[in-house]
């Protein structure tokens, strides 16, 4: 028995700089049970089950006066033929300019073609898919000639170009 006090003592002594932190916990957990008991002792509050808001009433449509004006109106008797015709744009060209690309001193512009579903490399002097004649591939420059007219298509801004074309890649 002697012994089992000697234990508990050197115990003690090891948790003697603690005493504060131990103290404040085990005020913790009994304050924390005490609320825990008072909580669970009292009734729980009542429900107020009365309504706060009423609930929206069901009102009929009533349209008699405005659905006989939008009959009367010309909006439902208008001609089709004098409808106005829009103008559809022209879609351009059948192909597409995406690039340029060299090999040795030739250049060769890269088009695409069947509405962007296959790309072809052409060369100067091939035609195009519209007939059009390619006359001088530049970096990312093609100049064509379509129907006698000398048509430049030019893929970056003049100083985009300018700088590309410089090598300093910068913008």
């Amino acid at each position: 028995m002697d012994r089992v006090l000697r234990e508990i003592l050197q115990r003690l002594e090891v948790l003697r700089p603690y005493a504060p932190h131990l103290g404040a916990l085990g005020l913790a957990i009994l304050l924390g049970l005490t609320v825990a008991v008072v909580r669970v002792s009292s009734a729980p509050p009542a429900v107020d089950t009365a309504d706060r808001w009423p609930f929206p009433q069901w009102a009929p449509f009533r349209a008699g006066g405005q659905r006989d004006t939008l009959a009367r109106a010309d909006l439902w008797t208008n001609d089709p033929a004098k409808a106005k015709v829009v103008e559809k744009k022209p879609e351009g060209p059948p192909w597409r300019f995406i690039g340029t690309v060299q090999e040795g001193k030739a250049r060769i512009a890269v088009i695409e073609v069947d509405q962007g579903k296959r790309v072809q490399r052409f060369v100067s002097g091939q035609p195009l898919p519209n007939g059009a004649v390619i006359k001088k591939i530049d970096t990312s420059e093609l100049i064509y000639d379509e129907n006698g007219e000398e048509r430049v298509l030019k893929l970056f801004g003049a100083a985009k170009t300018d700088n590309l074309a410089a090598g300093s890649g910068k913008k």
